[in-house]
């Protein structure tokens, strides 16, 4: 909620206090702890069980209600989880998060950073998405992360603190399309962008999403077409004990620009980032309003 300063002082003051908890214990209890509040949130947040429900039925037409069902209530756990394990990782620098990590693919990033032609990243709300970033910055170089400021000013400039402590830079979503193309004209250009939410009718094109209409940004495709930069796309996934386990896939890359090249390279980033959803749906922003017209 924007222009409520008590409410944000308030939700800032909680964010504090829980971090000092999570610090005081092991970060594999985090996950556990993250999960009961996700569950909780699922017994009192009517509004965005619903959208939940409503979002994978359209998108899992095959399954029945009780199977939704428990899939709703698994991706609250889930991101509940998400938000502690992310909140507890601040105090792991470069070595204990690589020993908590199993990597797969990490040759494709090294494939596309040989081009020369620069680096984008693609990714989404999915998994522990925050984790993905850091990881990239530790053994591969910064890179400048393309986000939408959060409407609390306090969360916001500590988010941003977080994101930036492994050496990472952020990128005001308003102008990212100028700032980035600066950018792609210097030396070892790296641009991080996550794609799968909504954007304004004016700022994208309607693709399908597991089989549905969406409005998603093609910048991404845009930049790549003019940059000649191959997109990356990366995911990180949660596993016991607090570890996590990373994924590069194939670079895509862009191809001859010409009509229609931004609609069939978009596409084809939907489509990749569909099919790590559908390996665990579970783990995806399903409370988004991803199909809004």
């Amino acid at each position: 909620m924007k222009n409520a300063p008590i409410l944000h002082r308030v939700e800032y003051a909680g964010y504090r206090l829980c971090r000092a908890v999570l610090y005081l214990l092991p970060h594999a209890t985090a996950r556990g702890l993250g999960r009961g509040l996700g569950g909780l949130a699922h017994l009192v947040d009517r509004r965005h069980r619903r959208l939940a429900m409503s979002n994978l039925a359209l998108a899992f037409p095959e399954l029945g209600e009780a199977s939704l069902r428990r899939m709703v209530a698994d991706c609250f756990g889930h991101f509940g989880a998400a938000l502690f394990e992310t909140i507890s990782a601040g105090r792991l620098d470069a070595d204990a998060l690589h020993a908590r990590l199993t990597v797969e693919g990490w040759k494709h990033l090294e494939t596309a950073e040989a081009a020369g032609k620069g680096l984008l990243v693609l990714g989404a709300h999915l998994g522990v998405w925050e984790i993905c970033a850091q990881v990239i910055a530790h053994d591969l170089g910064p890179m400048d992360v393309i986000v939408r400021p959060l409407d609390n000013p306090h969360l916001d400039a500590e988010l941003i603190r977080e994101r930036q402590r492994a050496g990472n830079r952020i990128l005001a979503k308003r102008g990212a399309a100028r700032a980035i193309l600066k950018l792609f004209r210097g030396p070892a250009a790296r641009v991080g962008i996550l794609i799968d939410q909504r954007v304004q009718p004016n700022e994208g094109i309607r693709l399908p999403f597991f089989g549905r209409p969406a409005w998603t940004s093609p910048l991404l495709a845009r930049v790549s077409l003019r940059t000649g930069a191959p997109v990356v796309p990366i995911f990180c996934f949660p596993l016991p004990r607090g570890r996590y386990h990373f994924v590069a896939r194939e670079p895509i890359w862009p191809g001859d620009e010409g009509p229609g090249a931004a609609e069939s390279l978009t596409q084809h980033y939907i489509d990749v980032t569909e099919r790590e959803i559908r390996r665990q749906p579970e783990q995806w922003l399903w409370f988004h309003n991803r199909w809004r017209d």
